[in-house]
Order: structure tokens, then C-alpha cells, then sequence
């Protein structure tokens, strides 16, 4: 599975592990940025608010964990992550298709963005979770997978009660997620396998003269 290869290589480099931590706190990040952008005041309710508040929670969760492992004190800097520009592309991409479906509905709009990005959240947390506990790391994404799964049978019910369409609407969506993820996940293959074959000759180098 290609997905799985990436992981483990990214796993297998403390400095490329760093910045893939430091990316998953930045594009929940976004998540927290975009609520707050595109959602009126008037209908920022507790949920919501709650929503708000464990997006910026897990960004800085991820951002403590890339702390500890590599004892840096990472920003958003661009040389600090991995394919951030493609990252945020990605999440950008997502909101306008959400916005074509929802017919420019802010709330049904923020649902279907939710739903979508969370969706391969889950996907994609649980094989890092799973591959860091193979590894033995002294971290796990336990906490955060719960919130996702929580939030996202949520957001799904709302989609269902506010939207008629709403399977022909997950359909597409999905597949158009498909195909911008497979985007994303290429320009990931192209910097992770760089990054760890350049800190693999480093290594080397460095084992030479000793």
C-alpha cells in the first residue's frame, strides 16, 4: 500500500517525522481558520464552538508531539513541513467543491468540508496510529481518532437531516476527494522519499569517517 510505504519511511527519520507532525498541526490549523473565516457569528453555536476548540486542540497536539521527538520549537515555515503548499491546496480544493454541492449554503457547506476532510482523516490517522504502535513509539493518535469519529458521525447525521441529496452528494464528493488526495499523496512520495534518501547518505557519509 502506498500510503503505508510513505508512513514508514516518514517514521523511520526523526528530523522527516518532526515535520510530518508539524504538517498534520497545520492543516488542522486550517480546518480551525476556515470554521472561524467562513461561518457567520450568529450561528456559531456550542457545537460548533466545541468543533473550533478540538481542531485547535489537535493542531497543537500534533505540534507538542513534533516538539518532543525532535526537541524543536516548529512554526509554519514552509522548510518546516512537508508539502505544505500541495497541503493546503488540497484543503482549498475540497471547500470549493463542498460550496458547489451545498449551493453556497455557509453551514451545509462547512458539514460537507467537515465530513470529507474527516473522513480521510480517520483514514489516515488510524494507519499512522497503527504503524507507530508496530514501531513502538511512545505516542499514539488514540485521542484524536476519537474526537474525529465522534465529530464525524455528527457532521454525517446533520448532512442527512439538512440535505435530500445527500448520498448522491457523498458520492461525489468522495470522488473528487479521491483524485485530489492521489495528487497530494504524490507530491508527498516525491519529498519524503527525497528527504529520507538524502538523510540515508548523510548517514553513510558521517559512519565513513568513523
Amino acid at each position: 500500500m502506498e500510503l503505508r510505504l510513505i508512513l514508514e519511511n516518514i517514521v523511520s527519520s526523526r528530523k522527516i517525522h518532526g515535520r510530518w507532525l508539524n504538517t498534520l498541526s497545520f492543516l488542522e490549523y486550517i480546518g480551525t481558520r476556515k470554521i472561524l473565516k467562513s461561518l457567520p457569528a450568529n450561528i456559531l453555536d456550542e457545537t460548533l464552538l466545541s468543533h473550533v476548540a478540538e481542531e485547535a486542540f489537535h493542531s497543537l497536539f500534533f505540534k507538542k508531539l513534533a516538539r518532543k521527538l525532535t526537541v524543536n520549537n516548529y512554526s509554519f515555515k514552509e522548510e518546516e513541513m512537508l508539502a505544505p503548499e500541495e497541503c493546503e491546496n488540497y484543503f482549498q480544493q475540497l471547500d470549493k467543491k463542498a460550496e458547489l454541492i451545498s449551493n453556497e449554503k455557509p453551514d451545509l457547506n462547512y458539514l460537507y468540508t467537515t465530513w470529507i476532510v474527516e473522513t480521510r482523516a480517520v483514514s489516515v490517522y488510524s494507519l499512522y496510529n497503527k504503524i507507530l504502535k508496530e514501531k513502538q513509539f511512545s505516542f499514539t493518535l488514540n485521542p484524536i481518532l476519537k474526537d474525529e469519529e465522534k465529530h464525524l458521525a455528527q457532521v454525517k447525521n446533520c448532512i442527512q437531516q439538512m440535505d435530500s441529496r445527500h448520498e448522491i452528494h457523498f458520492q461525489e464528493l468522495m470522488g473528487f476527494e479521491e483524485q485530489e488526495f492521489s495528487v497530494l499523496l504524490e507530491h508527498l512520495k516525491k519529498t519524503v522519499f527525497q528527504k529520507t534518501e538524502i538523510s540515508s547518505r548523510t548517514a553513510s557519509t558521517l559512519g565513513s569517517y568513523t
